[in-house]
């Protein structure tokens, strides 16, 4: 048992630590370089906007490669002192949104088949969630957050070739990674011991018996049931009851963003470690919770508008 748990987390670690490596690393040479300005500039005015450095632009463009090496930049931009604590959860709350383009762009095949159209206005509104997710964490940082001014700093880095940039960057990225790594294999380790105890499953076994479900179809409660599983199941089943005509379109939606939300709790098993380990525990439980509860929060005002208006 302890063994079995022992393995998913290395598994877990083995696709997260070198994403966090790569993007401590790249950080520092771009800071090194100087090269923030070239890269920055298509995300410069909504960073400016939010009053966020335009460091954090760079950081949500290497979102859309790996989200975690863009919240690895943004804790290393927390811990070199560039940005504050607050800074820091706004920031992180903005890059999230690439996350949503990778997870559209792998799960779109999938709907399409699956579902058709029906999977097409899904993941239309979980793009639509993170949109104004990210545009109420940009109106925030220009509400909490005061403008920023240009730095001289990047105009003296620029002089530096790149073998001498890189090498600096592998030095200044040591002493960030002995901090962050450790971290985020212990929550690991501690979390995958949690499930496999069936921490989580009881949670979910909870969950289940909200009285909410009562206000959903009974033929879509085994959607929900399988959204605490895998995702794909939920579609699976969800696709079977669209093509016998059981549920309507408007129906297999409502219940797949209902799922979506009640599953939640069960995603933290993943989302524990990652933000602990990448960012300080006690920062990086705050930015958990404020992600998930804007994102959560941001499906279900959606849900009972489409079911008051749909």
């Amino acid at each position: 048992m302890f063994l079995n748990a022992l393995l998913s987390a290395f598994q877990y670690l083995s696709s997260v630590i070198p994403a966090t490596i790569i993007g401590i690393v790249l950080m520092e040479l771009l800071i090194e370089l100087g090269w923030i300005q070239k890269l920055g500039f298509v995300t410069a005015p909504f960073m400016r906007f939010g009053h966020l450095r335009e460091e954090v632009g760079v950081s949500f463009m290497a979102a859309f490669g790996s989200p975690t090496a863009g919240n690895s930049m943004v804790a290393e931009l927390n811990k070199k002192g560039l940005i504050g604590r607050t800074e820091t959860i706004l920031a992180s709350l903005v890059i999230s949104f690439p996350a949503t383009f990778i997870f559209v762009r792998d799960l779109t095949p999938v709907l399409i088949i699956l579902l058709g159209t029906t999977g097409l206005i899904y993941l239309g509104i979980v793009v639509a969630v993170g949109l104004l997710r990210t545009a109420i964490t940009l109106v925030l940082g220009r509400i909490l957050l005061p403008p920023k001014k240009t730095s001289g700093y990047r105009q003296e880095i620029r002089k530096k070739k790149f073998g001498e940039a890189f090498k600096t960057a592998l030095s200044a990225s040591r002493a960030p990674l002995r901090g962050i790594i450790p971290t985020m294999v212990i929550a690991a380790i501690i979390v995958f011991q949690l499930i496999d105890i069936g921490f989580f499953d009881m949670i979910s076994m909870y969950l289940k018996g909200l009285p909410v479900l009562r206000y959903l179809p009974p033929q879509g409660l085994p959607v929900i049931a399988a959204w605490f599983a895998s995702n794909v199941g939920a579609y699976t089943i969800a696709g079977r009851l669209l093509a016998e005509g059981i549920l309507s379109s408007k129906e297999i939606v409502i219940i797949l963003l209902v799922g979506r939300v009640l599953s939640s709790l069960v995603r933290l098993r993943f989302t524990i470690p990652y933000y602990t380990g990448i960012f300080s525990p006690g920062l990086g439980t705050q930015i958990m919770l404020l992600a998930t509860l804007m994102q959560e929060g941001l499906t279900v005002v959606i849900v009972i508008l489409l079911a008051l208006f749909w």
